[in-house]
């Protein structure tokens, strides 16, 4: 009976998480949605142009729903806004954070040892990924958390 009542109380703040995320998370969920309803139309919507143009939608649909049946869904990936004082100067300088404050930081787990960092940019009306980058954690670590 402890343990089922330890288990909640650990898992009750995961599954919250998810219902609180801001919406720059909120959309990084939604495209691993599409991307593993294999709808490349709107997987395609979630991102800006120049990164369509240097990641063939098919090719970056298919790694994405590869992501999510790795981690057994969605809500199982850990989807969260890193904030900017977790993150270390050189990364924040090298993605143009400090002169933007409309870009945001989200993360991904795709497996039991890597990550995907994807940056957001909000915009007039949407919110759209404009980079995203892999990373092992000792790496992730290393370069994007202070």
């Amino acid at each position: 009976m402890k343990r089922l009542v330890l288990l909640i109380v650990i898992c009750t703040p995961l599954f919250l998480a998810g219902c609180l995320s801001p919406n720059s998370a909120k959309v990084v969920g939604d495209m691993y949605e599409a991307a593993l309803m294999d709808e490349e139309e709107n997987v395609a919507s979630y991102f800006s142009e120049e990164y369509l143009e240097a990641h063939p939608i098919k090719e970056l649909t298919n790694e994405s729903a590869e992501d999510v049946r790795t981690m057994y869904g969605v809500n199982m990936m850990n989807i969260t806004l890193i904030r900017d004082r977790e993150l270390q100067d050189n990364y924040i300088e090298s993605i143009g954070l400090s002169d933007d404050q409309d870009l945001f930081v989200v993360t991904a787990q795709t497996d039991e040892t890597e990550v995907m960092v994807w940056i957001v940019e909000r915009g007039k009306t949407q919110y759209t990924i404009i980079q995203g980058e892999r990373y092992d954690f000792d790496t992730y670590n290393e370069k994007v958390l202070d």
